[in-house]
């Protein structure tokens, strides 16, 4: 059985054992749900989950599971994506099917291709939100639920951003310096 590590740290890698196991059966999404709700059971779990409100995004692993407390600000359109798909290793000519329900893209190794035939996709939607903290949430309360988690993270070293945001200075040149911004626009030190 996974430790709590595997679970909150790679909860991707538990979801697609279960999916390994049970591809074939339409029930294997209700099984993930009823695998993750069990250990959030287990000695207050919850507590375990680092929470998006208490720690900067920067100390969260990529891909790991967290809690948000927010208010659903709006909502979008239904997104439509590829709930099952099979890859085909271009090399070996091996077929693996994959899940993509938990996923924002399509999930394919160097040497595989997806396979387009559509008896081996499956289609789904899913309803997506815009979320924001709690408007107005006073410092006690935020202290509360901090001193409540028991979740300790350290910075992330496998994320780097890939774009670092302009400074405010930055910005003010730019209205000063038109020349400089289009000379950064096309690329010009």
């Amino acid at each position: 059985m996974p430790c709590v590590a595997d679970w909150l740290n790679c909860p991707l890698s538990i979801v697609q054992g279960i999916f390994a196991q049970n591809s074939l059966n339409p029930e294997w999404e209700r099984k993930v749900t009823e695998y993750f709700k069990e250990k959030l059971k287990e000695n207050n779990a919850t507590n375990w989950v680092p929470s998006l409100n208490d720690v900067p995004l920067h100390y969260l692993k990529p891909n790991s599971l967290i809690k948000f407390r927010c208010m659903v600000q709006d909502m979008f359109d239904p997104e439509f994506y590829m709930n099952v798909y099979e890859t085909v290793d271009t090399v070996t000519k091996s077929r693996v099917m994959h899940f993509g329900k938990y996923r924002d893209v399509a999930e394919c190794g160097p040497h595989q291709e997806i396979d387009l035939n559509p008896k081996q996709i499956v289609t789904a939607d899913r309803q997506t939100f815009y979320c924001v903290p709690v408007p107005g949430e006073s410092a006690w309360v935020k202290e509360a639920y901090n001193s409540a988690s028991q979740a300790r993270v350290c910075p992330s070293t496998s994320y780097t951003p890939s774009r670092h945001k302009r400074s405010y200075e930055d910005d003010e040149d730019m209205e000063l310096h038109p020349s400089k911004q289009r000379e950064q626009h096309i690329g010009i030190s």
